[in-house]
């Protein structure tokens, strides 16, 4: 099954294989970007612990009977597991059952393809405009099948010991032989819950210098510093103002309007932080 066979599909997956990174919020806040702009955006939650999911308050969604395994393994039409919020994206839920989809999905033929055969290209050629997933975390076919089914991702880093290392070993693990089979574009590597200013050295400022020096080409231009001003912003002799404040940055609209089921546009849309994912959702544009 080679890359020519396949065609990339409206969308992104937000994926990395660990959790606690903010992959839902991201993933929520583009599809909410997208909609805003017209377009028919639906957002899929592979989580198996539902978390988008029941933050949105759709617990009874994702405990109910019909779920998402029917669609991607049984063939039934996924629109009919779609769900209308109130900020006008189209939620596809989370169940209590995708851990057993999992694993009947390791005894399925062309298991890797699943969602985008099954759940993604019907709703594409039923209208829908682009999918949003929030990918599982932890290295699995439900992961793999996010990547897949778009053939793009996006990778959320936070600051903490071991960010960089973990995204060196997703895509040695993950995304290079997907590439290489099939087909996949890294579309941005954005840091995340970014709080300290960069005059400082701490875990803030030795993500976003990593990435920039490391993995400069994915990273978009609200996190994009020149190496160069890292260096002048640890000679005494230089003074740099003001004082770059690159990525995603910690806001308490954004923590409060994801646990009120709200992107943050709905919260608070005067957040300074929105331009951030409108730039995430123009990449996706750019490249679908």
């Amino acid at each position: 099954m080679g890359a020519s066979e396949f065609e990339g599909l409206p969308g992104v997956a937000v994926s990395l294989l660990k959790g606690g990174v903010g992959k839902s919020t991201i993933a929520l806040n583009i599809a909410d970007r997208l909609a805003a702009r017209g377009h028919e955006t639906v957002l899929i939650d592979l989580d198996k612990d539902g978390h988008l999911t029941t933050q949105l308050g759709y617990d009874e969604a994702y405990d109910r009977e019909a779920d998402l395994g029917d669609a991607l393994i049984d063939g039934e039409d996924p629109q009919e597991l779609l769900i209308e919020t109130e900020f006008g994206v189209h939620l596809l839920p989370s169940n209590n059952d995708l851990e057993n989809v999992e694993t009947r999905l390791k005894d399925e033929r062309f298991a890797d393809v699943k969602l985008r055969r099954n759940v993604v290209e019907p709703l594409v050629e039923n209208g829908y405009d682009y999918v949003i997933i929030d990918a599982a975390g932890g290295r699995g076919k439900l992961s793999d099948n996010a990547l897949i089914a778009v053939q793009r991702v996006i990778i959320p880093l936070i600051p903490r010991a071991g960010s960089i290392n973990g995204l060196n070993k997703m895509i040695e693990r993950q995304i290079a032989p997907i590439r290489e089979n099939i087909g996949l574009e890294i579309l941005a590597v954005t840091p995340n819950m970014i709080r300290e200013t960069m005059n400082q050295h701490n875990e803030h400022r030795t993500l976003v210098e990593n990435l920039n020096r490391e993995f400069g080409p994915f990273v978009p231009e609200y996190a994009q510093i020149d190496p160069e001003v890292f260096d002048a912003l640890d000679d005494p002799g230089q003074t740099i103002n003001p004082i770059p404040k690159p990525g995603i940055r910690e806001r308490t609209a954004i923590s409060r309007a994801f646990k009120r089921g709200l992107p943050v546009s709905a919260f608070d849309e005067d957040c300074d932080q929105i331009p951030n994912f409108d730039h995430l959702a123009d990449i996706v544009e750019e490249h679908s």
